[in-house]
């Protein structure tokens, strides 16, 4: 596969994946894939905004408490974080403790 091909089924990835988004909050879909994102979205930008740095380093761990009541749910955290990374909301710098999540843009969807 070239990188043109790739950088295609990206785009093409992430304007699907938007509109799923915006379908599931247009029928008021409450705790789908869309909520969870957005919750986890609204996470990270509540971390910033307690930051004076203008980013933060946040534990994909108290994400899940916080969204879902217990650590257990990690994974998805990480999946919700990286489809907001490719969708160009969030960016993300740097792992474990040296790791910088950055809000590129208000959600849209």
């Amino acid at each position: 596969m070239t990188k043109i091909e790739e950088d295609n089924m990206s785009k093409k990835y992430i304007e699907d994946n938007i509109e799923i988004l915006r379908k599931q909050r247009d029928d008021n879909i409450v705790g789908g894939y869309r909520d969870l994102v957005v919750k986890t979205y609204q996470y990270l930008q509540k971390d910033i905004n307690k930051s004076t740095l203008g980013y933060c380093n946040p534990k994909n761990a108290d994400i899940s408490k916080s969204i879902f009541g217990n650590r257990n749910q990690e994974r998805k955290i990480r999946g919700f974080i990286n489809d907001l990374r490719k969708s160009g909301y969030i960016t993300v710098y740097g792992v474990g403790l040296e790791q910088e999540v950055k809000i590129k843009k208000e959600l849209d969807f």
